[in-house]
């Protein structure tokens, strides 16, 4: 019995100790502190949520809520009432703050770069986003059973990332395979004779040879996917300055 009294008193303590850490920011007090380096009011402020955590030692408030900028989460130390930890992510539903370029001058953009118009393509999908700090539209659409996608920097209207990738079934024969003459002159076609560092590797995939080809062309990063017989069925290019 004295072994189980030592043992309860010990427990009894660590709760103890583990309360008075919280003890010294209120939970109140941590979300008043989120809610006002967010620059939100307790009545703009939704799904609010916010529990008690404890991480290597060192107790915090874990707080979440959303506004009509986006969603925002936040560590707070629970002893001295810093903020430990931050993010935000910004509604997909929001255009971006201080652009230079609208949602109808984006979609020309993007529509003009893949050679169609508006009512040439189905799918049409366009969201706001903002990616390293910069404000973006990301746009998707279908043309001709192929889906295009870009990101557009909402500042300038540069297009920052680009794709095609051709829809449904792959066609021809799927024991065939190119040389890598051949390969790299299909590479060459379609990514133009201005392609630098042109490098073309050969792998075998879903019972298939396939060609992977990378090269730099002007101020973009390209690769395309090719097949063991010849089809081109994807192109992507990034610019070099935000290529990671």
């Amino acid at each position: 019995m004295k072994r189980l009294t030592k043992k309860i008193t010990m427990v009894s303590v660590v709760l103890l100790s583990a309360g008075m850490a919280f003890a010294a920011v209120s939970e109140d007090e941590a979300i008043n502190t989120a809610l006002s380096d967010a620059g939100v009011e307790i009545s703009e402020a939704t799904a609010l949520r916010s529990h008690k955590d404890r991480d290597d030692g060192r107790a915090y408030y874990d707080i979440e809520f959303r506004s009509d900028e986006g969603k925002w989460e936040y560590e707070i130390d629970a002893e001295s009432g810093r903020i430990v930890g931050f993010d935000f992510e910004e509604s997909r539903n929001r255009a971006p703050a201080s652009v230079g370029v609208d949602r109808a001058g984006a979609e020309r953009i993007a529509l003009s770069d893949a050679g169609f118009d508006r009512d040439e393509v189905s799918r049409f999908r366009m969201e706001s986003d903002r990616d390293d700090g910069i404000a973006i539209y990301e746009i998707s659409f279908v043309a001709d059973n192929i889906e295009y996608d870009y990101d557009i920097n909402a500042d300038d209207g540069t297009i920052i990332k680009a794709s095609w990738e051709k829809k449904g079934r792959i066609s021809g024969d799927r024991e065939a395979r190119l040389t890598e003459s051949e390969a790299e002159a299909i590479a060459y076609d379609v990514l133009g004779e201005e392609a630098e560092r042109l490098s073309v590797w050969e792998d075998w995939d879903d019972g298939r040879y396939w060609y992977e080809a990378e090269a730099m062309v002007g101020d973009y990063r390209y690769e395309a996917d090719i097949t063991g017989s010849g089809e081109v069925v994807s192109v992507s290019r990034e610019l070099r300055a935000f290529w990671r």
